[in-house]
């Protein structure tokens, strides 16, 4: 059931000294005022939900209407604050943990051990009523420390980001504006900072009992990706990737190079993908790469990667392949600029049919599978699913 709130008449409030503007929305009530401040100066007022605090990370935003729950907890987001533009977040709650999917022992609607974004802006916070629900969105963000905010006009903060670029911003309380203002001004910007470190696990671990091994290369991989696996029959081993990669591919039937956080040239360089990835090449198994997996793979071969002005980032995103279109789900603010593709190594495969961005990559003897969006979607679409079905019948699952 939804709670409603009081509104107030929607205010702009100019600031001519400091050239900027705040937009009022809503009368918080029983919840503490914040602000959500942007790089370029602009401050919006709205109320907190979860821990009352600062925090600032890479403003970005989803197009995405449910699914906020595997959302929040992707840990591509690691470093971000997340925009929803669908009007109402909340309504039916926070699944537990505890509904597992059985061949992994992961937990079907969560795609790490918590929340990852930075924080979450949306533009109005409801209360559950959901049969699978066991808390709702503000107390999971309390009990994990984590400050959201609501009565925000997002469909706004979405049109200035596309018009202006993705940007880092703060989500901050009452007494911490004018401090949060100045500091923001200071943080080091997303593709400076290495997110990945607070996202793997400390040591390898291990998924499912089939008859053949997958080696899953951890840079803060969903874990819809290893259900994906294990539902095919696949053991699946994940390994952090700061680890040494050679003890583990004599086992190997087949690599996998995951989705993760922050700058991918970063990311290449100082983890040894290179070597890595040479490795598994020269091993001669079978590849699946996604997302920043792909990114990554194809640096190898020689490709660039660029930053692109506000990412794709929502379930609802078309790829094609030849004529055959699908919708996919998609979360990622790089891409490999299809000029500087290596056509002798690789060929392409998909493309985004909205601004022809390169979608996925191939070899030519099908034994290298790599794809920018997310094929297990969680949440999302499952039009590509059968890409694992082609990864698993490359490892020798499908004789």
């Amino acid at each position: 059931m939804f709670r409603l709130r009081k509104l107030k008449t929607l205010q702009k409030i100019i600031n001519t000294v400091q050239g900027s503007f705040t937009w009022v929305l809503v009368d918080c009530e029983e919840y503490e005022k914040g602000y959500l401040i942007l790089e370029d100066g602009t401050e919006l007022e709205g109320c907190l939900f979860g821990k009352p605090q600062t925090s600032f990370g890479e403003v970005v935003f989803t197009t995405t209407m449910n699914g906020y729950p595997e959302s929040l907890t992707d840990p591509s987001y690691k470093g971000q604050i997340l925009v929803f533009t669908h009007p109402m977040v909340g309504n039916y709650g926070v699944p537990s943990p505890k509904i597992i999917h059985e061949p992994s022992g992961l937990p079907l609607h969560y795609e790490s051990d918590g929340i990852k974004v930075e924080g979450f802006v949306i533009s109005w916070l409801t209360k559950p009523n959901h049969w699978a629900s066991v808390e709702s969105l503000e107390k999971w963000f309390e009990r994990e420390g984590k400050v959201g905010i609501w009565g925000i006009d997002t469909r706004m903060v979405v049109k200035k980001l596309r018009e202006n670029g993705v940007m880092m911003g703060a989500i901050t309380t009452d007494t911490e504006r004018e401090a949060a203002k100045e500091r923001l001004a200071q943080v080091p910007r997303y593709d400076q900072r290495d997110f990945v470190e607070s996202v793997v696990p400390k040591k390898e671990l291990v998924y499912g009992n089939g008859r053949k091994n997958v080696i899953v290369i951890d840079c803060g991989i969903k874990y819809g990706i290893i259900r994906e696996l294990v539902e095919r029959g696949l053991t699946v081993t994940r390994v952090p990737c700061n680890e040494d990669l050679d003890k583990f591919l004599g086992q190997a039937s087949g690599v996998v190079f995951g989705n993760g956080p922050g700058n991918p040239t970063l990311i290449y360089e100082k983890y040894g993908f290179e070597k890595k990835i040479e490795a598994v090449i020269e091993y001669g198994l079978p590849i699946l790469a996604i997302c920043l997996g792909h990114q990554l793979l194809n640096m190898y071969f020689g490709s660039k990667i660029y930053k692109m002005k506000y990412g794709h980032r929502g379930v609802n995103k078309p790829v094609k392949d030849g004529e055959k279109c699908f919708i996919v789900s998609e979360n990622h603010g790089f891409a490999v600029d299809p000029k500087t593709l290596n056509r002798t190594k690789l060929e392409p495969w998909f493309f985004n049919p909205d601004d022809g961005t390169l979608e996925g990559v191939r070899s030519k003897d099908r034994k290298i599978l790599s794809v920018q969006f997310h094929p297990e979607s969680s949440p999302g679409p499952h039009d590509t699913r059968w890409i694992f079905d082609l990864f698993a019948k490359n490892v020798g699952m499908v004789e």
